[in-house]
Order: structure tokens, then C-alpha cells, then sequence
């Protein structure tokens, strides 16, 4: 996948051909396409780093294309226009994993920035685990494979983080703070939908509880500990793979 393939969808074919030349002069790779059947066709069969995409369109919805898209590509990052302040349908995207929602007219220089931040991030780790000996240690371990890391010892700061950065992976402390672990994964989707979510514990029971208790593709995998660094690098590698 090349990191910086962008697919730029909308049914207005002078707005695509308009944001592929601006995209095109800041050094992406663009494709463009002008519904919403068209844009889950081509992520079935191409890798993009980003998609961009109008939420109302002629035919299928940018939120059901992008419900589809996720089906297709758990950890695709989808990034929406809109011209409409119709919250039911912002709130489904959000819940269906939109990056982000961007009202139209676009303000270019934010739209672009956030691209540049979501290729910047794009290697990033964020690693939330209250004990602060263990989780210097995998941040360590991380870093040394070549990932840049975050580190969080409590939920708020991990919330705090996702919400200024743009992770994406999150390894997650199944019993963290002595919280709800259900409630700890659900906090952390509501705030980045589209992050790659690991899951880790001790406890192997609490976390088949744990991952049964949620909906299909919240977590991406769990890590039973001890477990090898080798396999933490075979799932971030998979992750970053595309």
C-alpha cells in the first residue's frame, strides 16, 4: 500500500477532479470516483491510505459506502465532506468509524493538514497500561522496531491522546485502573472509531469475556501475557501492512 494513495469520492465530478489536482500538487497518489457503489468497488480491490468521501451522494450514501468499506477493510481510514446538518447521519458515521467529518465548503488548509497528520501517524502506537514499569518496557520494545509510540497510564490520558493524535494502534491493559474493561474499549472507539485495537491481559477468561461482550472487529487482536515481543511486532506489522 502506498502511504500516501488517496481515493477521492463525490457525485460533483468537478469537486473530484478539483481535489485530486490539489491533492496530486501535495505529493498524493489520487483516484477518483463519483458514487458510492463505485468507491466500495475500487477499496475491494486496491489498498489506499485514506479515502475521502461526500456523505450525500445520488444512489448509495457516503455512511453506507463507508459501513461497507469498513467490512471490507477493518482499519481503513475514511475521512467525510458534508454539506448537510443532518446529525443522524453524522452520528452514524461517526459510530461506523468516519476519521472525520469536514463541513463543505472544505477548508483546504485543515483538510490537508489532517491528511499530512494521518501519514504521520500512521506508524504510531499509543500504549495505555497503568503499570508504568511494564509499560516503559513495551513502549521500549515498540520503539526499537521502528514504531513511534505514545504511552498513557490511565484512561483519561489515553482518551486525551487519541483525541489530539492520530494513532494507529492502541495496545490496551484489559484490567486498567481496576476499570470495566468493556467500558475501556467502548470509551476508546467512541473517540477514534477507526484505530486497530490489541487487547492484553494476564487473565485469559476476562479476556474471551471481554472481547464476547462487544461487537465484531472492536478489537483487532488479544495478547495473552507473557507474550513474545515477536508476536507484538507480527501484529503491528500486519496492522501497518494495510
Amino acid at each position: 500500500m502506498s502511504r500516501r494513495r488517496i481515493l477521492v469520492v463525490d457525485d460533483d465530478r468537478l469537486m473530484v477532479r478539483t481535489l485530486r489536482d490539489i491533492l496530486s500538487l501535495r505529493g498524493w497518489e489520487t483516484d477518483g470516483v463519483h458514487s458510492g457503489e463505485e468507491a466500495v468497488a475500487a477499496v475491494r480491490v486496491n489498498d489506499f491510505a485514506v479515502v475521502l468521501m461526500d456523505v450525500r451522494m445520488s444512489g448509495m450514501t457516503g455512511v453506507e459506502a463507508l459501513r461497507q468499506m469498513r467490512a471490507l477493510r477493518p482499519d481503513l481510514r475514511v475521512i467525510l465532506m458534508t454539506a448537510y446538518a443532518a446529525n443522524e447521519l453524522l452520528v452514524q458515521a461517526e459510530r461506523d468509524g468516519a476519521l472525520h467529518v469536514f463541513p463543505k465548503p472544505v477548508e483546504l488548509a485543515r483538510l490537508l493538514d489532517t491528511l499530512d497528520a494521518v501519514i504521520a501517524d500512521a506508524r504510531c502506537v499509543l500504549i495505555v497500561d497503568d503499570d508504568r514499569d511494564f509499560l516503559r518496557t513495551l513502549a521500549d520494545l515498540v520503539a526499537a522496531r521502528g514504531y513511534g509510540t505514545l504511552q498513557a497510564a490511565t484512561l483519561d490520558e489515553a482518551l486525551a491522546l487519541l483525541q489530539a493524535q492520530l494513532p494507529g494502534a492502541v495496545m490496551l491493559d484489559l484490567r486498567l485502573d481496576g476499570l470495566e474493561p468493556r467500558e475501556n474499549v467502548l470509551a476508546i472507539k467512541s473517540v477514534s472509531p477507526a484505530v486497530a485495537l490489541i487487547l492484553y491481559s494476564g487473565h485469559p477468561l476476562a479476556l474471551a469475556q471481554t472481547t464476547g461482550s462487544l461487537p465484531p472487529k472492536f478489537i483487532r487482536a488479544i495478547l495473552q501475557k507473557p507474550f513474545p515481543p515477536d508476536r507484538v511486532f507480527e501484529l503491528l506489522d500486519e496492522i501497518f501492512a494495510g
